[in-house]
């Protein structure tokens, strides 16, 4: 996970894009696995593993598609481009986000509505199975979020705010760090007094999302400052860097555990509340470092695990590795097989309809093609249907007549006499 700074004194690269994505992934990939191991409620049942879990997703998520989004933002305001450029850039975004998150979410929908009731409330944990209603399930209706749908409508709804917040960020110019320093105070604050858990909407969580953007923030105005300067890490600066990152681990380790520093050097100096516990703030510092000094579970496991982590044939055994191996393996092979079937599917719909944006931006409406067939433009194919069927209409008639016309002249010469008289 952490990358050691050289033997010698050779710099450090600063950054490596393709081993950042992939750290990010790696923490997607640990906090599923955090969710399976909590809703097992056999291991570490003292610890709400789950809640730190669903906090990482919330930060994760809004920690990477608010470094895309302004990276692509920056791109676009130097290229000074267009109002149409902008809206294809938004349409792109959105569409993205639908096919990562909608389609699974409301095939597995359908199967648990498929389900007889028992299946419902072992699988589900739907207390009154009779009132599960799909057409209330799919547009997120508050009282049918159920098991861990709950989260899916909070990340979307966050999702709108994000180009919201770069372009107020880039719009701020040299100033973007001012509103910063009270927002950090405010998410500090709700993070230590604020009550939160699952099953609630939105208000709650929205410091968790805000502290994820503006690390992303802080950590593209740092990646944009070394590049600009040509700034490269000396062996000190890794040294330093990575102290802070060991005890801001180590922090961050505590609270999750509750122990720790709080055992070994002093007590939680946050109130002892129930709830979520306040671990955004570490935690973003963590992710802005490894991508600065960097050192794939797919969202199946999110959605799925329940389905093996309550089936009686595996809670059933009396061996506790038994439990734990069988559990663990059939999650990653029902996420793995609902990943080449559903999810890869699905980025690749989203793909191909970046793809159409992009050729329909450059050729009008030439690029809709690729999604629509030949009905890009229904009017104009119907058009030109009709005229060609007139002409066909018309070459008929022509080739008529030219066929009498050859038949008269056949006629006449084969009877001089008549054309005599």
């Amino acid at each position: 996970m952490l990358r050691n700074a050289k033997a010698s004194d050779s710099d450090v690269p600063a950054l490596d894009v393709a081993l950042s994505v992939l750290l990010l992934d790696g923490v997607r990939g640990l906090a599923a696995l955090m969710v399976c191991t909590s809703h097992s409620k056999e291991y570490m049942v003292d610890i709400d593993l789950g809640a730190i879990a669903v906090d990482a997703f919330f930060v994760l998520s809004s920690f990477l598609l608010t470094w895309l989004f302004m990276k692509k933002s920056i791109r676009l305001l130097a290229q000074r481009a267009s109002v149409r450029k902008w809206m294809f850039t938004l349409a792109d975004y959105f569409s993205k986000r639908f096919c990562r998150v909608y389609p699974l979410f409301a095939l597995t929908s359908v199967v648990i509505w498929l389900l007889p009731a028992d299946a419902k409330k072992r699988y589900y944990l739907i207390e009154k199975p009779e009132s599960f209603d799909l057409f209330k399930v799919l547009p997120f209706e508050f009282d049918y979020r159920y098991f861990v749908f709950w989260t899916l409508p909070l990340q979307i709804t966050y999702y709108f705010f994000i180009p919201v917040f770069v372009l107020g960020v880039l719009a701020l110019g040299h100033f973007w760090f001012v509103p910063f320093l009270p927002a950090y105070y405010w998410i500090v604050n709700e993070g230590w007094y604020q009550f939160r858990t699952s099953h609630m909407e939105l208000r709650p969580h929205f410091p968790t999302f805000v502290a994820g953007s503006m690390a992303a923030v802080i950590f593209v105005k740092i990646d944009t400052w070394i590049k600009t300067t040509g700034f490269e890490f000396r062996r000190w600066h890794v040294l330093a860097i990575r102290v802070v990152e060991y005890i801001t681990f180590a922090v961050f380790l505590s609270i999750t555990f509750h122990g720790l520093f709080f055992h070994w050097v002093h007590k939680n100096p946050a109130p002892n509340e129930k709830g979520f516990s306040f671990i955004s703030v570490p935690l973003t510092l963590l992710f802005v470092i490894e991508m600065i000094l960097p050192s794939c579970i797919s969202f199946s496991v999110y959605l799925l695990h329940s389905f093996v982590s309550y089936a009686y044939v595996i809670g059933s055994q009396p061996n506790w590795y038994d439990k734990v191996f069988s559990r663990f393996g059939l999650i990653l092979l029902l996420s793995t097989i609902s990943y080449h079937l559903v999810e890869y599917p699905s980025q690749l719909l989203s793909q191909r309809i970046t793809k159409a944006l992009a050729e329909q931006e450059k050729k009008g409406s030439g690029g809709a093609s690729a999604c629509m067939g030949g009905w890009p433009n229904p009017a104009r194919v119907l058009a030109n249907r009709v005229a060609w069927a007139q002409e066909a209409k018309s070459s008929a008639v022509i080739k008529t007549v030219l066929r009498i016309r050859s038949s008269s002249m056949s006629l006449v010469q084969g009877k001089p006499h008549e054309s005599t008289a």
